[in-house]
């Protein structure tokens, strides 16, 4: 939905008027898509660090059962 701003200082517009700009979808579609990116990174960030705990965990356990069986 489009969303307008004054451009010039102490008018409130009550309709389109020269002196308002109308910000573009496209602006607002970057903004969502900056937004979904950071989720995204989030996201793979904690995948990565789950990755690690469990791979850490993994090779604790083998170490312990080689270290029983000896």
């Amino acid at each position: 939905m489009p969303k307008f701003y004054l451009h010039r200082t102490g008018k409130i517009p009550t309709a389109v008027h020269p002196f308002v700009k109308q910000t573009t979808l496209l602006q607002d579609k970057y903004k969502h898509r900056r937004l979904q990116g950071k989720i995204i990174r989030g996201m793979q960030n904690i995948a990565m660090s789950m990755y690690g705990r469990i791979y850490t965990a993994i090779a604790h356990l083998i170490r312990d059962e080689q270290r029983a069986n000896r």
